[in-house]
């Protein structure tokens, strides 16, 4: 299947807005190249100037790059996302946007973004590393390699950094741990990490399915982590003891009934995915499930919520 590479130039204050239009829209992943974030890379020496093209370096604004695949629901997603835009546009007078659109092969883009990624420390302890850059091992590291091909997660967007923290802080020793919206598989590879005896991956996308394997089989966790293709918690009975889900306000609201009977008193349901604007509605339905907010992080326009189960 090709895919329909839509950029969108853009100004700082509307990025994170416009980013999060292209998750509720599905895309099968997204590249933010923000020049002021390379050139930090390059100040502090961690990444060299050869590898990123001049023409990026210099630039002023900011690209966002979402992927969706060409099938029957293209022009509906396209309207949608044409007209979101324009209504974000007017909440940031004088902000920019331009959109294009590029077709490439699924091929091609499952491996032009790669000059993007580079082992990076997410949270005190875990490092993720791209499975094909060197990376020093230091003490007390917790090293997840990652290939995560078409499917979100690299664990340098905000939502996924933050997911990360948690699960650093809430992961114990034999712990059972369900990664809803699994993407690329980097939560649930990173909680087998930490510890945790057995992870559950849920996906309904089949791209994230083979990434999420490929990604266990990397890592070498496969006696931990295992895989379902399935809706959200749909035909899941095993009770857990921490869910995470990187995914959007709209499907945590929804995913909060559903999780009740997973989680046992005192259980943790780490969200994320949420932009400011939709926390008090998420945290509102929290509540009303039976669960107390422990903790709230934010990065950016990012919030991702820490709940214990009642």
């Amino acid at each position: 299947m090709n895919y329909l590479e839509v950029t969108i130039t853009t100004t700082e204050e509307m990025s994170e807005s416009l980013a999060n239009l292209f998750w509720e829209l599905g895309a099968g992943g997204v590249v933010i190249e923000d020049p002021r974030v390379l050139r930090q890379h390059f100040e502090d020496q961690t990444w060299d100037y050869w590898e990123i093209p001049e023409e990026l370096l210099e630039a002023e604004n900011i690209e966002l790059k979402g992927y969706f695949p060409i099938d029957s629901r293209l022009v509906e997603t396209m309207a949608a996302l044409r007209d979101r835009t324009e209504e974000i546009k007017h909440l940031f007078p004088g902000g920019r946007v331009e959109i294009t659109e590029t077709e490439v092969a699924a091929e091609n883009w499952a491996t032009s973004w790669k000059a993007f990624y580079k082992p990076e420390k997410i949270g005190v302890r875990v490092v993720i590393k791209p499975s094909w850059e060197d990376y020093q091992e230091q003490k007390d590291d917790v090293v997840v390699e990652m290939d995560p091909g078409m499917a979100f997660g690299t664990g340098n967007h905000p939502t996924t950094a933050m997911c990360i923290r948690a699960l650093e802080e809430y992961v114990f020793p034999q712990c059972r741990v369900l990664d809803v919206g699994t993407g690329s598989g980097i939560l649930a590879v990173t909680a087998a990490k930490l510890g945790a005896g057995k992870v559950l991956a849920v996906d309904h996308d089949p791209i994230s399915i083979d990434a999420t394997r490929q990604n266990i089989d990397l890592n070498r966790v496969e006696d931990q982590v295992s895989v379902l293709q399935e809706d959200l918690v749909s035909g899941i009975e095993e009770k857990v003891d921490i869910i995470v889900a990187n995914i959007i306000a709209d499907v945590i609201i929804k995913l909060i009934p559903q999780a009740l009977p997973l989680l046992d008193k005192n259980s943790i349901f780490i969200a994320s995915g949420i932009i400011k604007e939709r926390q008090s509605e998420v945290e509102e339905v929290f509540r009303h499930h039976a669960f107390s907010i422990e903790k709230t992080l934010q990065e950016g326009e990012w919030v991702a919520l820490i709940a214990r189960r009642g």
